[in-house]
């Protein structure tokens, strides 16, 4: 049997190391690759053309979330499965939002951190935060009724674009005048972001933004 090939992201070599020996001991799993930042892991996955990329969700310079995205843009995209101590629901969704298959944090035991990998390849959504309330607020179906099983429709570019200029602050207004839409639209784009990640308040948009490591213009 083929092993799952995988690739470990992550700016920590002592942790990178550590998933190392613990998955090249399974005889089902392999890694292929290793990265430290965006840019490099982007490189690395086209070359090494990984099953599953073991993400870490705050790298150097931020751009994990787009990073996501463009795994799953390549002609035959990895399946995500986010690695992080961000246990909060909207980091997961957000996640989620972005392509990920399955979001774990690093308190996790070492035969469910294993049972994530082989789930994910599987194709199957793994969610497993610090405690079941907040692993089950990420899985429950949206207010909107749709059959999502993460808990979170993928956010769109528009979305996206307006996500990250409610994270550097902008007003309502502002962010119309800058996408030249009207502020209505955007009211209507903020109340979406909001459902989907759990964000509520200007402050709450910044800090998710700003830890999230969105890329700035």
């Amino acid at each position: 049997m083929t092993p799952i090939g995988i690739m470990l992201v992550d700016d920590h070599t002592v942790v990178r190391a550590g998933l190392r020996a613990l998955m090249d001991q399974q005889t089902d799993m392999k890694v292929v690759a290793q990265a430290d930042n965006s840019p490099d892991a982007l490189s690395a996955a086209r070359a090494a053309g990984p099953d599953v990329v073991v993400l870490d969700l705050s790298l150097p310079g931020g751009g994990t979330l787009e990073l996501i995205g463009k795994l799953q843009g390549q002609p035959n995209p990895p399946r995500v499965l986010v690695l992080t101590m961000h246990d909060e629901p909207a980091y997961a969704r957000s996640a989620l939002a972005s392509g990920a298959t399955g979001y774990i944090v690093k308190t996790i035991r070492e035969q469910d951190l294993l049972a994530a990998v082989r789930a994910v390849y599987r194709g199957q959504v793994f969610v497993d935060l610090d405690n079941e309330a907040k692993t089950a607020a990420v899985l429950r179906p949206s207010a909107t009724g749709k059959k999502d099983p993460t808990g979170a429709s993928r956010l769109s570019e528009r979305e996206t674009e307006v996500l990250r200029l409610l994270g550097q602050g902008h007003t309502n207004q502002a962010i119309a005048d800058k996408l030249d839409i009207s502020p209505k639209t955007v009211a209507t784009y903020r109340a979406r972001l909001a459902e989907k990640l759990g964000l509520k308040a200007t402050a709450d948009f910044v800090r998710f933004v700003n830890e999230i490591g969105m890329i700035w213009d």
